[in-house]
């Protein structure tokens, strides 16, 4: 433990020589200590640390980043991103610009064509950054859907833009009141309406092509949306915003991670690495600090933990310290509908397309295995069956964009195929993981002839079963740490207890992806967390609100 102290002391950047440290009784003193080291956790650490809290966060695994990884999977000298790939809310992320990420060396690629639809007949359909360039490839399928895409995307932006975005960065409101709010402008309304509807309601009600329906409908609930599910509808112009602006991160996703990290270590901040925390220690009612499975602890004035509600009440906890019905919510947590089946390439060459439109060979996401809405509504009943049939996913190739992926020599490349796929599989994963690896690289094949047994050097798949296994805290492979429904979103994520991060045992707070607003790498959790967390102990606030959180604040709140 000293040497460890001693290496985290000599990366600092404030030498913090007052740091308690207690090794005779194993026990290190602190303001806060932070469970679980995935984006949220370390963003939380980051803010906490940096206006002058002595910080300490527990990680589990060797590494931190949790679903900012990146690895070989099984390929020496060949990386992939192994959960967080498509980057959807750079642009709009506080902790970015708060941190001067992109000052410190951290780079954004986001291509102009974002993803597209391969159909058997060569045709391609191609939705980009750039409005003009979707509808112009809207327009060989449909005049009419063309201008519906050049009328509705701006609109969705501008939901996005005044209520959506800046909505993630602070905390919920209650169903009632946001209501209201949401009558005072023109946008608010539109949003409230759809809000009711199911995703499939909101596709079908502004768009009419078979093809685009497909697409739209597969981008914005291949997350884990169930596509009939009430409700629901604000994710749509979310979700299909945002699909159309992702962004790799350059040199992979655990660049992202690296620089969180970094930030908590300059400002005095402590890691623990293989450090899985047993107990939430409560003395009196309040949480007091960490226990470690070796026996260490962390007391601490503030627990703030990333991990999701079970794990945290349930075991972590205990029952004898929550009421009835806390007990009763947090065992009746949902997780996700499905979870993610990936096959991982290593390739000579990066893949063609048989397609009308070479853009598509470019684009960042590639939909294929679908030629109608119908279709993709098939798979997703399939998946919820438990019985993924007539494959459909979405492929992408991490080295168009950025060759660090590789470290071989030659221009050699990395793709994978991914698809939504049950965690409680008909007939086990053991048994189908290697049939279902046939039938993507045989869809794969069907669209991109070149993805043949001679342009292929190695081929690895991950099931769910492997997702949870490496990331405990994905129970059931959950990415998003538990399902997106109408009872688990907005101010009842994870309930309306807990959603703005306090939780009702003194000291305690959460800030991981189960809390409003939720998962895929948004960093809402942890930046709501550091601020409540931050005013509850007093501390100054080194960050200022966005401008773009100001306007929502004054015109909704």
């Amino acid at each position: 433990m000293a040497q460890v102290f001693s290496e985290y002391a000599e990366c600092s950047v404030k030498r913090p020589d007052d740091y308690p440290l207690k090794e005779l009784d194993n026990v290190i003193q602190a303001d806060a200590v932070v469970i679980g080291g995935g984006p949220n956790g370390l963003i939380t650490a980051a803010y906490l640390a940096k206006a002058g809290a002595k910080v300490v966060l527990c990680e589990k695994r060797y590494e931190v980043g949790g679903g900012l990884a990146t690895e070989e999977v099984m390929f020496p000298c060949f990386f992939a991103n192994t959960h967080a790939t498509y980057h959807m809310m750079v642009d709009y992320m506080p902790p970015i610009r708060d941190f001067q990420m992109e000052e410190l060396g951290l780079r954004w690629i986001r291509p102009n064509a974002q993803a597209g639809l391969v159909l058997k007949d060569g045709r391609g359909l191609l939705l980009s950054h750039m409005l003009e360039d979707s509808c112009d490839s809207i327009l060989k399928f449909s005049r009419d859907d063309a201008a519906a895409f050049g009328r509705v995307l701006p609109e969705f932006h501008r939901m996005v833009e005044e209520f959506l975005a800046p909505a993630t960065y602070w905390p919920p409101v209650p169903p009632v009141d946001l209501a209201q709010a949401m009558q005072v402008t023109e946008v608010g309304k539109e949003l409230a309406e759809i809000s009711e509807m199911s995703p499939l309601e909101v596709v079908d009600r502004y768009f009419d092509d078979k093809h685009l329906k497909a697409l739209v409908t597969y981008i914005t609930c291949m997350w884990g949306l169930n596509p009939n599910e009430g409700g629901m509808g604000f994710m749509v112009p979310l979700l299909l915003d945002r699909g159309l602006s992702k962004r790799l991160c350059y040199g992979g996703s655990h660049k992202f991670s690296g620089t969180l990290s970094k930030q908590v270590y300059m400002n005095g901040g402590l890691i623990l690495e293989n450090a899985e925390v047993t107990k939430i220690i409560i003395e009196n009612g309040r949480a007091v600090g960490v226990q470690m499975y070796d026996g260490r602890e962390v007391r601490a004035k503030v627990v703030a933990s990333s991990l999701d509600p079970q794990t945290n009440f349930l075991k972590l906890v205990g029952k004898e310290h929550l009421d009835k019905a806390m007990i009763s919510n947090v065992e009746g947590w949902k997780w996700d509908k499905w979870s993610l089946f990936t096959v991982h390439l290593a390739l000579n060459e990066p893949p063609k397309y048989r397609t009308d439109d070479a853009m598509i060979n470019e684009a960042f996401l590639n939909v294929l295995g679908a030629e109608t809405q119908d279709d993709v509504l098939d798979y997703f009943d399939s998946v919820l069956a438990g019985n993924p049939t007539n494959l459909v996913g979405h492929v992408s190739c991490e080295t168009l964009y950025d060759p660090t992926y590789v470290r071989v020599p030659g221009n050699k490349h990395t793709a994978f195929f991914q698809t939504p796929a049950p965690y409680d599989i008909q007939g086990g994963w053991e048994k189908r993981q290697k049939e279902l690896t046939k039938q993507a690289l045989e869809v794969w094949r069907t669209y991109a002839p070149n993805i043949s047994e001679e342009n292929i050097i190695m081929v690895s798949s991950e099931t769910p079963l492997d997702i949870e296994a490496r990331i405990a805290n994905m129970v059931r492979g959950s990415f998003k740490h538990g399902d997106y429904n109408p009872i688990q979103m907005g101010y009842f994520r994870p309930n309306d207890i807990c959603s703005a991060s306090r939780t009702p045992i003194e000291g305690m707070y959460l800030c991981g992806a189960s809390m409003y607003p939720g998962g895929l790498i948004i960093g809402g959790p942890g930046y709501i967390a550091a601020n409540t967390i931050a005013e509850d102990m007093g501390l100054k606030k080194w960050w200022k609100i966005p401008d773009n959180i100001k306007k929502y604040i004054e015109t909704y709140l």
